[in-house]
């Protein structure tokens, strides 16, 4: 199996401004990632950050083309760009984890990745890097977090 490495970012849609309506999509985006993802052997992040989604997956070849076009006809995405594709010979990132940007206040504004349409493939996976190991100003929405899939959303 040749293991390939993508990343993309887009602009999200349908924005709440309610925190707990906003953690209720973020868990759906997440219990379908967790959903879809595993079983096909695929890795990575996606990081909420304000109005974007920066996402890095790992997987087979075969598999990531179709995934991409998946997530480019979802809803939750708009203006999808895909900053680069790459061969790998070991994956970054174990599994699939949701990482949302909580800023304190001083640095409410400034994004992970402030021109995300300039950002290079290299900049985006090591920002997707660096985010998984930041304690501060950082929320994880992990698997446990789900609620069991019986009570659906």
């Amino acid at each position: 199996m040749l293991l390939c490495r993508f990343a993309f970012y887009s602009r999200r849609t349908g924005i709440v401004a309610d925190a707990q309506e906003e953690d209720r999509e973020l868990l759906r985006i997440l219990q379908a990632g967790l959903r879809n993802n595993p079983r096909h052997g695929l890795t990575g992040v996606l990081l909420v950050d304000g109005p974007h989604f920066v996402q890095v997956l790992e997987g087979p070849r075969s598999l990531l083309y179709p995934t991409l076009k998946r997530i480019e006809s979802n809803p939750h995405h708009d203006d999808l760009v895909l900053t680069g594709y790459s061969e790998v010979g070991e994956r970054m990132f174990d599994d699939w984890s949701v990482y949302v940007r909580t800023p304190p206040a001083r640095l409410e504004g400034t994004p992970w990745i402030p021109n995300p349409q300039l950002a290079t493939h290299g900049q985006v996976i090591e920002t997707a890097r660096r985010v998984c190991g930041v304690k501060a100003g950082v929320r994880q929405i992990r698997a446990a977090d789900l609620p069991p899939e019986n009570e659906g959303f």
